[in-house]
């Protein structure tokens, strides 16, 4: 075989090569703009994206490629660009009936919109500045030290519109999932379940009433209060688990049968709880918390209280088991604050030997309904 004809089928095989490697589906140019955009090769990470738009079949993953191609040309300083496929992933989400744009959303590719039409504006006036002409490399010139301060200064659109958005983490383009447009508004950390689901911590604060049943005592419905913190853990889109602990207090005012005084009697549960919450909207979600721990009854150390057998004083709080079940709903007012309400917990406890008026209460049984506001982050 000739020298030539020899270059000619290497030729042909590296073209055949290259062939082959290029992607060749949505989803597969879809991780070439991913790996572009990481490598900081923003043009061709906004090519590459454009490719996958082009082939998409599925209606619910088109936007996020608009998406996503407006992220490469705004971390390559393309404003204008990245301004026009901002917007069209805004009118192409309006048209989504299955996965409409969340509004914290669109207020923030709003902004986005015009901090680049800013941007857009910035550059075109900073290009239009004189000096217009070259430099000459061997004379220099009177102009020259402006043309090329031009030049840089045509692009710093990048650093002012890195200014007035979010700064690029680990990944800022979209999944090319069915919600892929609403993740890329989000900076592609996931979907989102009663807002934005918890990744460190959940905590609430609740207050309410309760009312309590202790064999043939009568309580009025009292004052209750609920503390419930946990560490949550993602099942899946709309469903997280968190698991940690509850604790909750009623003070229970009676009157000494004896002094005819009175006093104060808590009823303290502390237990090991897990709540599961399902996202029935972005925003709300319903809740339902299991806890199994100890009902700590204290202030029943003076005699003629009406919670011990016969009134006889305790050396101490006395300590007895505890079961809660709880049921709640939560709004999220904003992806870190949410507005619970428990219409209905119920907590038995069976009561220690020695405990009941005239030794009648053979359990301890409480219903709460509360409501509070929680953090999480």
């Amino acid at each position: 075989m000739t020298k030539w004809m020899m270059t000619v089928v290497l030729g042909v095989s590296l073209g055949s090569s290259v062939a082959l490697a290029q992607p060749k589906t949505g989803d597969e140019w879809f991780k070439e703009g991913e790996t572009q955009y990481d490598l900081g090769n923003f043009d061709k990470a906004a090519e590459a994206f454009k490719q996958a738009f082009a082939l998409e079949t599925n209606e619910g993953k088109r936007p996020a490629y608009l998406y996503n191609v407006a992220q490469a040309y705004r971390q390559g300083g393309k404003c204008k660009d990245a301004a026009f496929f901002y917007k069209r992933f805004l009118a192409l989400k309006d048209t989504d009936t299955t996965h409409p744009l969340k509004p914290e959303t669109r207020a923030a590719t709003e902004k986005l919109v015009a901090d680049m039409e800013e941007c857009a504006k910035q550059q075109e006036a900073s290009a239009g500045q004189p000096p217009t002409n070259t430099m000459h490399p061997d004379t220099g010139g009177t102009g020259g030290t402006g043309s090329g301060g031009t030049g840089n200064t045509g692009n710093t659109g990048n650093t002012g519109n890195a200014g007035n958005t979010t700064t690029k983490t680990t990944k800022t383009v979209a999944e090319g999932g069915e919600e892929g447009g609403e993740e890329g508004g989000e900076g592609g950390e996931g979907h989102p379940a009663v807002g934005i689901q918890p990744k460190l911590i959940s905590a609430r604060v609740l207050v309410g009433g309760a009312k309590l049943s202790a064999g043939s005592l009568s309580v009025p419905v009292e004052g209750s209060f609920a503390l419930i913190g946990g560490y949550p853990i993602p099942l899946n889109e709309k469903m997280h688990v968190e698991v940690g602990i509850a604790a909750t207090m009623t003070p229970v005012g009676y009157k000494n049968f004896i002094t005819n005084g009175s006093g104060t009697a808590t009823f303290t549960t502390v237990l090991a709880d897990a709540g599961i919450t399902y996202g029935v909207t972005p925003e709300l979600g319903v809740r339902g918390d299991l806890g199994v721990g100890a009902l700590v009854l204290g202030g029943v150390t003076q005699m003629g209280n009406p919670f011990t057998a016969s009134g006889a004083a305790a050396s101490g709080s006395l300590v007895m088991g505890a079961l809660r079940v709880g049921a709640s709903v939560d709004y999220a007012v904003t992806p870190n604050i949410v507005v619970t309400a428990t219409p209905f917990a119920f907590t038995y406890s069976p009561a220690k030997s020695g405990l009941g008026y005239m030794d009648k209460t053979s359990a301890f049984t409480r219903i709460d309904f509360m409501a509070g506001v929680g953090y999480r982050m």
